[in-house]
């Protein structure tokens, strides 16, 4: 359609609008007025701009072209959405702003500590500014773009394509996931799921080759479906075959295929002669087929109501006819009542042999047939075809996971409210429980407040349009949730923008949804969500342990200097030296940490607060009371050299070797804060490349003449070397105590 326009005629129209209005199958249009306070979905008497015609033929007038159609106000929606800032760059600008603070303070107090106590003024500045930079983790926004570049590359990998680099942390955040259901829940194929038999059997469409190949019964409802049938199927591709037409009929010929039948064998062997389409107000479709081998063939489809209305028989198990009495029909009336049940959509078919009408059809003949009213009764009731839009196969486990993981999945969809019930109870989409649903109508007039409320309990919207789904999502944002948005359709574009992160599918999605998407998935699989918001933990869980080990160091650092001034000690190191152990404890154990596997159990916890701080109150507490212990591991050291060398160049350089030996312990502490340092110790093995990298810097900056002149060391004897390999040591075991300990309390 070039426009939006109402229907002044309409003959047996139909219009795929999944792509607008999140209908799974195609809509029957009428010039029948619909209500004005219609959801979009429902609006039967227009037809929209973007969509498809499916079958049939109509008169229209055009009501609204370009910015003023449907389509384009939902672009209007998409373009006034405001860009939000992700919660990891609201975190580090709030850590930033802290850091500042804290780092003028602590410079500020040791440069006056120092030079009260006798010490040069401008040798005290150099050490508080050498000390600023030492506090400050200023490699924490490479880190961080670092961590976040290696995500969308492990992301790439598994079909997630990033488009936004901050929108891979928030995957890790995400307490709530608004998902469509055509084309992102479900296939966005109709499938035959089952055949109802004349005989009262129920065959699944599964059925074997074989199986299929001896009931003849279930032959003749198959071949029914492929010859009463307008669409067609184009040459087989990598996904199997490419019908052409109308939904509902297309996967009638994917399932006569996959059962073998040879579909374009079968209508060479029978060649349709007449046809009679589909009508509105019979709601039924008859062929007639020239047949070689007998009579001709009338095939009859449509509503279960008005296929048993033109049928006078039925065919039995054996292959036989009976009589359609009122018990059979009532059997027949009670099946299609249970298939429709489980939002399945029921056709009937019927056939009927013609060789007693005509013997010999000519021209004339087939005109006269056409309105011939021996042609619309007397069929042999053949069987029902229950068809319905398949959930994917992967989405239950997904949204298992998506609910171990604390995260609530809402199914926002223009469908039907029967029909998106169904798909949520199959998908379990509310646990063990009945699944709660709510019509787009019951949403008119709800303040904010009340959608995300809403939002929290409810399992599915129906017939939602586009604007309902972005009020639900700026609700829930503006709630504090972070809110994931999944869809494919034009519609979802407006809710993919407003949301905390969009996620697109990238197969079948239009353009404008992978637009406004932050994530794009290239295989349409649902579970990549699940493993993106996996990957978005790990990426935070790594940027906090980068900021414990930052933190606790510099703490330790800091702690040093002033501590050795307070108790009237030598200055421990020179400004020099702490920039060379700033430089070589912060980028290559920060680098390593960036790379830790996920923890075993990263899905088993609950998404954190969106307004909850990089330093949390119980980091904190481990960042000061882990930095106080490295400080005064290193000052025992500095100490015992102050004892056994006094004042001068050996005593800093043991203590500068004690203080980078703490900080290079302290980064297999930072792995995690519960679990041991020693657990699964070889699974990042960046972990020992950067302690060697370490090491080897250490042995430089002692043992190279031209360094050691440069940062004032001097070489060092065995026993010095005992204590820097201490200081390694001692944090761990400190460490692994208390982690122990916690362990042991925890599980009392």
């Amino acid at each position: 359609m070039p426009a939006d326009a109402r229907m002044i005629k309409a003959e047996s129209l139909r219009v795929e609008e999944s792509a607008l209005t999140g209908e799974s199958t195609t809509v029957e249009k009428s010039s029948e007025p619909a209500e004005v306070s219609a959801p979009l979905a429902e609006r039967n008497s227009m037809v929209y701009l973007g969509t498809t015609i499916a079958a049939g033929h109509a008169v229209a007038v055009v009501t609204a072209t370009g910015a003023r159609t449907e389509l384009g106000r939902i672009g209007k929606l998409v373009a006034d959405a405001p860009d939000e800032s992700t919660p990891l760059e609201t975190r580090l600008a709030h850590l930033g702003r802290r850091l500042v603070y804290a780092v003028l303070v602590i410079a500020a107090v040791v440069m006056v500590t120092g030079w009260l106590r006798g010490d040069g003024l401008w040798m005290m500045a150099e050490v508080a500014i050498s000390l600023a930079v030492a506090a400050v983790p200023e490699g924490l926004p490479a880190v961080t773009t670092l961590i976040l570049a290696l995500g969308v590359l492990r992301m790439a990998r598994q079909n997630a394509i990033v488009r936004r680099l901050p929108a891979v942390e928030t995957l890790g955040s995400t307490s709530i996931i608004c998902t469509d259901k055509t084309g992102t829940l479900t296939q966005n194929r109709m499938t035959v799921r089952e055949y109802y038999l004349a005989d009262g059997r129920s065959v699944l469409s599964s059925a074997t080759q074989s199986a299929f190949a001896e009931d003849e019964l279930l032959g003749g409802v198959v071949r029914a479906g492929v010859l009463c049938n307008e669409a067609s199927l184009a040459a087989h591709s990598g996904d199997g075959p490419r019908a052409i037409g109308d939904p509902t009929e297309t996967a009638l010929l994917v399932a006569a295929e996959e059962m073998g039948l040879d579909v374009s064998r079968l209508r060479a062997e029978y060649p349709k002669i007449i046809e009679i389409p589909f009508d509105a107000s019979t709601k039924r479709m008859i062929t007639v087929h020239r047949s070689k081998a007998g009579p001709y063939l009338a095939t009859l489809k449509g509503a279960p109501s008005a296929v048993l209305d033109a049928c006078a028989n039925y065919f039995d198990s054996g292959g036989g006819t009976q009589p359609l009495d009122d018990e059979v029909r009532a059997r027949c009336f009670g099946a299609n009542e249970e298939m429709a049940g489980r939002a399945l959509r029921v056709l009937g078919f019927a056939e009927k042999s013609l060789a007693a009408l005509v013997d010999d059809l000519d021209q004339a003949a087939i005109s006269e047939l056409e309105t011939n009213t021996q042609i619309q009764a007397g069929y042999t009731f053949l069987g029902f075809a229950a068809m319905i839009d398949p959930p994917r196969p992967e989405v239950p486990g997904a949204i298992e996971q998506a609910r171990a993981a604390g995260i609530s999945v809402v199914m926002l969809t223009g469908d039907q409210m029967n029909t998106a019930s169904a798909i949520a109870r199959e998908l379990r989409l509310n646990g063990d429980q009945e699944v709660r649903a709510l019509h787009a109508r019951d949403l008119e007039g709800a303040s904010h407040d009340r959608l995300a409320e809403l939002a929290r309990t409810v399992n599915v919207f129906a017939r939602v349009s586009p604007e309902d789904k972005l009020r639900i999502v700026e609700a829930l944002v503006q709630s504090g949730e972070v809110v994931a948005v999944t869809g494919d359709g034009v519609n979802d574009a407006p809710a993919l923008k407003r949301a905390s992160i969009g996620v697109a599918m990238g197969e079948r999605g239009t353009e404008a949804a992978k637009e406004a998407a932050d994530v794009v998935l290239a295989d349409d699989n649902f579970a990549t969500i699940l493993i993106a918001v996996e990957g978005g933990r790990t990426i935070y869980a790594n940027i906090v342990k980068f900021v414990h080990l930052m933190f606790s160091d510099n703490l330790g650092e800091v702690l040093v200097i002033f501590l050795s001034i307070a108790a009237g000690w030598p200055l421990p190191l020179l400004p020099l030296q702490i920039l060379w152990i700033n430089l070589v404890t912060d980028v290559f154990p920060a680098l390593a940490l960036a790379v830790e596997p996920a923890a075993p159990a990263v899905m088993q916890r609950p998404p954190r607060a969106s307004n909850s701080s990089l330093l949390s109150r119980d980091l904190l507490v481990l960042i000061t009371w882990q930095g106080a212990m490295l400080a005064a591991i290193t000052l025992s050291i500095y100490g015992w050299a102050l004892d056994s060398y006094g004042e001068g160049a050996h005593a800093r350089t043991v203590a500068m070797m004690a203080l980078v030996g703490v900080q290079l312990g302290h980064m297999f502490n930072c792995r995690s804060r519960t679990r041991s340092a020693f657990a699964g110790l070889f699974r990042n093995p960046f972990i020992w490349i950067a302690a060697a990298i370490v090491i080897a810097l250490q042995l430089m900056a002692v043992y190279l003449t031209p360094l050691s002149r440069v940062l004032n060391t001097t070489r060092l004897t065995s026993v010095d070397w005992f204590m820097a390999t201490g200081a390694v040591v001692v944090p761990i075991m400190l460490v692994e105590a208390s982690k122990s300990y916690s362990r042991w309390k925890r599980g009392g």
